[in-house]
C-alpha cells in the first residue's frame, strides 16, 4: 500500500526524511525491520504531537441547528460545540551491551554487533506493537491505550454519538480461546500515531560506544568493559474521530459456534464513516483467522474476496481492503461484554 494511495505519512516516509541527509544513519535497517514485522506500524500515519509529551485534539460533541425564516424576519445564531481529549506518549527504551572482549575475538565485528543488536529491534517491535493493541493505562501508567482497551465495550457509540452504531461488534463467544479482528481507518482526523515534536519518528539506535558497565545488581559491583547501544522508541496513539475504529470482538477459533462470520464482518466496515471506501483502511486479525481467510479466498465462488490480488501478490483483500496478519493479536483474550 504505497503513500500515494495512502495520501499521508507513514512510519518509512518519516524515518526516510530524518535518513535522507546522511548516508551512515541506522534508522534505515530498523524501518526494514519494523515493515516485516508490525503492520500497524507500516499502515499508520506518524504526526509531530502538538505538545512535549502530549497531544491534544478535539472532537465535535454538537452541531449547530440552522433555522428557516420569512422576509423580514431573522433566525437565532447557533454554534458548534467539541470536547477536548488528550492522548499520552510514552516512552520504550532499552539497551544493549556486549562483552568488548567477547566481540574482540569476532571475525567480524560489526556484523556480530548488529546481529545482536537486532535482537534487541525485534523486542522493541513486537513491545510498540503489543502497546498499540493491548496497552493499558490502568495496568501500565507509563503506557499508553491501545486498540483494544479503547475498545472494550459491546455497549459503546463513537465520540458519544447517539445516533451512529456502536464501534464494538461480538461473535457472541465466550470462552478463552477468544480473538478479535479491527477495522481500522487510518488518515489525518481520524486514526494516527504521535512522536514528540521535537525527536526523531520511530525507533531511535544510539552507539554509546566502549564503556565500563556494572554487572551486578547487588550491594557490591562488577565491571567489565562493554559496548553499548540505546533504543528507544517515543511515540502515542491518537483516535480523533472514533467512528474509524471498528472491533470485531469474542470470536472463538475452535469449535463450531461463534466462529468468524463474514457478516459480523461486513457490519463492522458499514459502521465505518466511508464504508470501507476511504483509502488508508486495513483489517487485521491474528494468524487463526488470517488462516481461516485465506483458506475461503481460495474458493472462486466467494465473491467476498478478490482472489486475483491474493494469488498476485501476498495480500489477501476483503471487499477491497487489504488484510494483514498482526501477530500480537491474541487468541486468548478476555472475552468483552
Amino acid at each position: 500500500m504505497s503513500t500515494e494511495i495512502l495520501g499521508y505519512q507513514t512510519l518509512l516516509d518519516v524515518v526516510n526524511q530524518y535518513t535522507s541527509l546522511d548516508s551512515k544513519a541506522t534508522y534505515v535497517w530498523a524501518a526494514d525491520v519494523l515493515a516485516r514485522k508490525c503492520p500497524f506500524i507500516k499502515d499508520a500515519p506518524f504526526m509531530a504531537s502538538n505538545q512535549i509529551m502530549s497531544n491534544i485534539g478535539s472532537r465535535v460533541s454538537y452541531l449547530p441547528t440552522p433555522g428557516t425564516r420569512r422576509f423580514n424576519e431573522g433566525v437565532s445564531i447557533t454554534a458548534a460545540h467539541t470536547q477536548p481529549f488528550t492522548d499520552p506518549i510514552c516512552m520504550v527504551e532499552d539497551y544493549s551491551q556486549i562483552d568488548a572482549t567477547l566481540l574482540g575475538i569476532q571475525n567480524d565485528k560489526e556484523a556480530y554487533r548488529k546481529q545482536q543488536d537486532k535482537l534487541k529491534v525485534e523486542a522493541m517491535t513486537q513491545k510498540v506493537e503489543d502497546l498499540l493493541i493491548y496497552g493499558n493505562i490502568g495496568t501500565d501508567p507509563a503506557a499508553i491505550n491501545g486498540l483494544a482497551t479503547k475498545f472494550n465495550s459491546l455497549t459503546t457509540r463513537p465520540n458519544g454519538d447517539t445516533t451512529w452504531p456502536y464501534n464494538v461488534v461480538s461473535a457472541g463467544g465466550s470462552g478463552s480461546d477468544t480473538t478479535s479482528m479491527f477495522v481500522v481507518q487510518w488518515g489525518p482526523g481520524k486514526v494516527s500515531c504521535i512522536y514528540p515534536k521535537n525527536l526523531p519518528a520511530g525507533l531511535q539506535i544510539e552507539d554509546l560506544g566502549r564503556d565500563k558497565v556494572n554487572t551486578n545488581s547487588e550491594a557490591l559491583p562488577k565491571y567489565m568493559m562493554a559496548y553499548v547501544t540505546r533504543f528507544a522508541w517515543h511515540f502515542g496513539l491518537t483516535v480523533e474521530d472514533e467512528r474509524c475504529v471498528q472491533r470485531y470482538c469474542n470470536i472463538e477459533i475452535t469449535g463450531a459456534d461463534n466462529t468468524f462470520d463474514e457478516n459480523k464482518l461486513i457490519e463492522c466496515i458499514n459502521n465505518l464513516p466511508d464504508g470501507g471506501a476511504a483509502p488508508g483502511t486495513v483489517i487485521y486479525c491474528s494468524r487463526s483467522i488470517k488462516t481461516i481467510l485465506d483458506i475461503r479466498a481460495k474458493d472462486k465462488n466467494n465473491v467476498w474476496y478478490a482472489p486475483d490480488a491474493v494469488w498476485g501478490g501476498n495480500v489477501t483483500m476483503f471487499r477491497g481492503i487489504p488484510v494483514r496478519m498482526a501477530e500480537k493479536i491474541v487468541d486468548t483474550e478476555t472475552v468483552v461484554a
